[in-house]
């Protein structure tokens, strides 16, 4: 190997060690071995130094953006692969340090956006992790690590509270005999009570009411959250009677009346 080439090959490492903290990826990248970056570094203090530097840059930055915010479990767009296998941001000993392959079990972008995926369409975290094949134990240390992945959650959440209310909705009208009222697809079926209870339990992350829930959170009542559906009712109804002849209005309020007198 001549000494232009492995100046070459040694400032292709030094960048990749640079932007991941890891000499594996980084040998990897550069197409060297660990051996030859191991005899380097014992030969060369120079080099042994700047590899130091590197691992140290890498650390403060992706601690950096990962405590901002500014940055998820995935690297940056050079660094989602290697080899076909999927790299996520992650630590040893606690200290979120390096980029590295990811284990299994393991929160990566493809599993973060699967979660989110499912929690935007039913506001329901449960569900959300049973989708995502981790551990709602997991979902929660990891939201807790990770800033980004938070205010990820919480607009999840805020998309399938909007969803939320409307299976809310299509439920009480299934309940006074409106089949022509259902939610969104994605949500499936929701019952009454359950779309009420996800309901309370979210609304002070999605609409800024009430208290966080705890441990036990307390279960919104139905007169808290009965203008809002009935809200959303008339907005259906309004809607539908745009479309009707006068003789169908009629017929319709007719309809409704009955029912409001029969359980009245």
């Amino acid at each position: 190997m001549t000494a232009k080439t492995s100046a070459r090959r040694r400032a292709a490492f030094l960048a990749a060690l640079a932007a991941t903290g890891n000499k594996t990826l980084a040998a990897e990248r550069a197409k060297v071995s660990r051996s030859w970056v191991t005899l380097h570094g014992a030969a060369d203090p120079a080099f042994r130094a700047a590899m130091a530097a590197a691992v140290a840059g890498a650390k403060a930055r992706l601690d950096g953006a990962r405590l901002s915010g500014a940055s998820g479990v995935g690297p940056d767009g050079r660094w989602r692969a290697q080899d076909g296998e999927e790299l996520a941001v992650r630590g040893s000993n606690g200290r979120w340090t390096q980029v590295a392959r990811a284990r299994p079990r393991q929160w990566t972008p493809r599993v973060e956006a699967r979660f989110l995926g499912a929690l935007a369409a039913s506001c329901n975290v449960k569900r959300a992790c049973t989708e995502a094949g981790l551990s709602h134990t997991s979902a929660y240390a990891h939201r807790k690590r990770w800033p980004a992945f938070a205010q990820s959650w919480d607009r999840a959440i805020e998309d399938g509270y909007d969803r939320l209310a409307t299976a809310a909705v299509a439920a009480a009208g299934a309940m006074l005999g409106d089949a022509d009222m259902v939610p969104d697809a994605a949500m499936g079926p929701v019952s009454f009570d359950d779309a009420i209870r996800l309901l309370g339990l979210h609304k002070r992350r999605a609409i800024g009411v009430g208290r966080a829930p705890g441990r036990a959170p307390r279960r919104a009542t139905l007169d808290e959250l009965a203008p809002s559906i009935l809200a959303k009712l008339e907005l259906v109804e309004r809607a539908r009677q745009a479309g009707m002849t006068p003789d169908e209005r009629a017929a319709r309020e007719r309809e409704l009346a009955a029912l409001r007198r029969r359980d009245g």
